[in-house]
């Protein structure tokens, strides 16, 4: 049988002990139900050998009957009584033996002689109710005192039957018990055993030990499992200090490519020229790669050609690996590095080389839109300068030029009060153009910080009360966020030119400047001078109100809102707003 056979690939281990469970259980049911069948016949048994013992006093009370004369009914009656229990006790399964072959012949025999002696003999006579004779009254009750000796050796045989078994079920559940103990170490304990022994061998830093494989399917998988965890163990205790080198070996390039890349991001993204950035980036990497030397080459794509940038190290020997210099998909040169046989880069390098290459790219693209933004600055403040001289210097030369040709014709008319008042016209007209150069000159050196800023308003003011005359009030409130250095300089301009107009043009007693720092940044200027109409400024040439374009320019420079108000006799009120969702915080 499969399930004691020990095969691995027979029963699992919880089909075994399912299985063992169902016999178990039937054999157990089976001797219950065999045994409640003997101790039912055993307890039949008994009633039937008591009415087999009370045939014999039967017959004698109707051999008395007849022989007293006793109403023939009531021997009739006991006939059939008689005749009734001699039918329970022959015709009972309870007085055969639970075997049949154990049955002796003899006991048929018995059985037949007492029903054809009571048929032929003792019946016949009680019918015609006489009294048999004594010998056929003897015979007869020795039958049944035989019948009744029957009887009791078949029920001792069931009782032997019964004790038998009892003694057997006792023995089947010592010898299942003791089955049950050698089976469950079998499958379970010794199992585990050869697990606790293999874990405790481990434990002691024997790696590689090996346990015999199971043939429970179960604890098979186990032990294998268990098998490959130890070799597994061995093999990465044996390479352990090869792995641990390795480990270190690529921890250590990892940390030479980490500090390299480090290195040359932060170098790079130093104030270089193109050309710098190339040879300061060469000079980096080659010794990290054991390369002879190398080459920058940058894209001139107005000239179409490219032109060495750098140049380090041999260039003329070794292999060569090509390298595209990238910045958002727009490739702006080739790094080319030489190596000697041997020492060209691998795979991991050359992921590194790229991502390099790549940073060079950034701070050549970075380079050059600095130098773009610089060009443009530099556009945009020729331009506001240009503005400022052609509102200032440019209109004060020409009121010069007319009043010398004004002095000139007055000399060659002899008019000498007009000559006088000519030289005062240029006198003034020389003293204004002064101011005017001396007033864009402080704007271009002007150079704010945050902490200069209210210092930078406060000078700006009491330099334009020594200047004019004219008192100002000044109102600040700064909870707000702190603006940018650009911010700071635009609003000083726009502050400077409204000043620069109120002196020129405003003729105004009073002026007032109220800055709120709040959310938004608000800067109103107010005086109390003539006002314009805007509406006849429009449509005047445009150099002859150009400070209000300046003022819009640098306005918008700074995301800014400029709203200018006048009325003629009622003054003017300039108010920049600066939106909190458009700063920028320094």
């Amino acid at each position: 049988m499969r399930l004691f056979s020990g095969s691995s690939d027979g029963l699992s281990l919880s089909s075994r002990l399912k299985l063992l469970t169902f016999l178990w259980v039937s054999s157990a049911f089976l001797s219950i139900v065999f045994t409640l069948l003997l101790s039912w016949r055993l307890e039949n048994a008994a009633k039937t050998i008591e009415d087999a013992g009370s045939l014999k006093m039967q017959v004698y009370r109707l051999a008395y009957m007849a022989s007293v004369r006793t109403p023939n009914a009531q021997i009739d009656n006991q006939i059939k009584e008689f005749e009734r229990t001699l039918a329970n006790v022959t015709q009972s399964d309870a007085i055969h033996p639970l075997i049949p072959s154990q049955m002796p012949l003899a006991y048929d025999l018995i059985q037949s002689m007492l029903l054809i002696d009571w048929e032929s003999n003792i019946k016949p006579s009680l019918q015609h109710y006489e009294r048999p004779t004594q010998i056929g009254l003897y015979r007869f009750a020795g039958n049944i005192e035989l019948f009744l000796q029957a009887m009791e050796n078949a029920n001792e045989q069931n009782t032997l039957w019964l004790r038998r078994f009892q003694m057997a079920m006792m023995l089947m559940i010592v010898v299942a018990a003791g089955l049950m103990i050698v089976w469950h170490y079998s499958w379970i304990i010794r199992p585990l055993e050869k697990l606790r022994d293999g874990v405790e061998t481990i434990s002691k830093g024997h790696f590689g030990v090996q346990i015999e494989t199971d043939q429970i399917r179960e604890f098979a998988q186990v032990s294998k499992g268990f098998n490959q965890m130890s070799r597994r163990l061995h093999t990465l205790y044996t390479d352990l200090e090869g792995q641990v080198a390795k480990q270190t070996q690529d921890l250590a390039r990892q940390n030479r490519d980490l500090t390299l890349l480090y290195q040359t991001t932060r170098n790079l993204h130093q104030t270089f020229t193109p050309q710098q950035a190339a040879e300061e980036f060469l000079t980096q990497i080659l010794p990290a790669f054991s390369a002879l030397g190398g080459t920058v080459y940058l894209s001139d794509e107005e000239r179409k050609r490219s032109d060495l940038a750098a140049s380090v190290g041999e260039t003329e020997e070794g292999n060569r690996v090509e390298f595209p210099i990238v910045y958002q998909d727009e490739q702006l040169g080739i790094l080319t590095l030489y190596f000697s046989d041997g020492h060209m880069p691998d795979e991991q390098d050359e992921k590194l080389l790229h991502t390099l290459s790549g940073q060079l790219g950034i701070s050549i693209a970075n380079n050059r839109m600095e130098q773009e933004r610089r060009l443009l600055a530099v556009l945009q403040e020729r331009n506001l300068i240009a503005q400022g001289l052609h509102d200032s210097i440019a209109q004060a030369l020409t009121f010069l030029n007319l009043q010398v040709q004004m002095l000139e014709s007055a000399f060659a008319s002899d008019q000498r009060e007009q000559a006088e008042e000519n030289i005062g016209f240029i006198k003034d007209g020389v003293q204004e153009c002064y101011e005017d150069v001396r007033e864009l000159l402080m704007n271009f050196r002007t150079k704010i910080s945050n902490k200069d800023f209210p210092e930078a308003v406060e000078s700006l003011l009491a330099r334009f009360e020594r200047q004019t005359g004219i008192p100002v009030d000044l109102k600040w409130q700064d909870d707000g966020q702190a603006l940018n250095y650009d911010e700071h300089l635009q609003i000083i301009f726009i502050l400077q030119e409204s000043l620069s107009n109120i002196r020129k043009h405003a003729r105004a007693q009073h002026v007032s400047v109220e800055i709120a720092n709040h959310g938004d940044f608000v800067m109103t200027i107010r005086d109390d001078g003539a006002g314009f109409n805007k509406e006849h400024l429009s449509n005047r040439p445009s150099g002859e109100h150009v400070g209000l374009g300046i003022m819009q320019e640098r306005a918008q420079r700074i995301n800014a809102e400029l709203a200018i108000t006048s009325q003629i006799g009622q003054g003017t009120v300039v108010m920049l707003t600066l939106p909190q969702q458009m700063r920028t915080a320094s």
